[in-house]
Formats: C-alpha cells, sequence, structure tokens
C-alpha cells in the first residue's frame, strides 16, 4: 500500500468554557514521497468508485479504538465527530455496520457524533430524515457538516448541531 491512512483529531472548543469540547477525526491519506495528500484530491474519486464506505468504515473504527484506550488508561473523553457520507446513509446495514463497531470498543452511540454532510439531503431529503431520526433512536447525536444552504434552513430535519469550516487546504 503506496499510501497510508492516517486518522487525525481537529478539536472544538467551547468558546464559553474556554474548554475542549470535542473534536473531529480528519483522515488524511499520505504518500511516501508527496506526503500529504489533499482530502479534495481523493474524497471525490472515493465517492465516484464507492471506496469512501470502506474509508469512513476505517475512521469510525479507527477513532473507536482511541477512545476505548482513552477510556482504559483514565484520560478525559470527550464526543468526536465522524464523518458519514450519501453513500453510508443508503446503505441498508448502514445502521448494523456503525453498531458493530462501536460494540466492538465498548462504547455508548454518544461517544461519537455523526456528521452527515449537507449534500446527503439533496438526492433523497425524506429517507435521509428517517435514517438520522433511527440514529437519534438509537442515541446518537447529529451534526451537520458543511451547512449552508437554504435547502437546510428550511427542512424539518432532525440534526442535534451544525458545523461550518473554512477550506483547507491540507
Amino acid at each position: 500500500d503506496v499510501y497510508k491512512r492516517q486518522v487525525y483529531f481537529q478539536p472544538k472548543y467551547d468558546l464559553n468554557s474556554e474548554k475542549v469540547a470535542g473534536a473531529e477525526a480528519l483522515v488524511r491519506w499520505v504518500h511516501p514521497e508527496k506526503g500529504f495528500m489533499n482530502p479534495a484530491e481523493f474524497i471525490p474519486l472515493f465517492e465516484t468508485n464507492g471506496f469512501i464506505t470502506e474509508l469512513d468504515k476505517f475512521v469510525w473504527d479507527k477513532t473507536c479504538e482511541y477512545i476505548e484506550e482513552w477510556k482504559r488508561k483514565g484520560y478525559p473523553v470527550v464526543p468526536i465527530s465522524v464523518n458519514v457520507s450519501r453513500t453510508d446513509i443508503y446503505n441498508p446495514d448502514f445502521m448494523d455496520i456503525i453498531m458493530g463497531i462501536i460494540k466492538k470498543h465498548g462504547l455508548e452511540p454518544e461517544n461519537i457524533h455523526l456528521e452527515i454532510t449537507e449534500t446527503a439531503y439533496t438526492e433523497n431529503p425524506q429517507q435521509i430524515i428517517e435514517v438520522v431520526k433511527k440514529l437519534k433512536l438509537l442515541g446518537f447525536i447529529i451534526e451537520m457538516d458543511d451547512f449552508g444552504s437554504c435547502l437546510l434552513y428550511t427542512s424539518p430535519s432532525p440534526r442535534d448541531s451544525t458545523s461550518s469550516r473554512l477550506p483547507s487546504s491540507a
């Protein structure tokens, strides 16, 4: 494997308490000669060729592995947000897959927050809303990534929070 996948955590700060309130899991591919690959270079390709699901499962598992280790060592644990792609949402086995990973590491759904990209709502908003409702019933916190369109301002989406970030070059 020429490319090495790595998961990094970008902290989320609570501006009121001035403390870390959570983090977002970010995947990076590192080439031995070129270094870090910009996610804009590989995510669209993976969404097209179907590899995004395998990449997401890798991130979910690695994130849960870290949280499990932090708990075992007695470190303070904050919720970590992980991305859920449009492909994942439409996968009929998605909830079994994510719950299997959570249980494998002895965690609870509230240990990770599921961050669903805005574009997931553009294809079949009603199906997404139904899946999100089921995820919330399981105990997951739902976040909306790259929030900003009028569709989401007016949709009855059962999300818990929204996030937005400046474009990243790495």
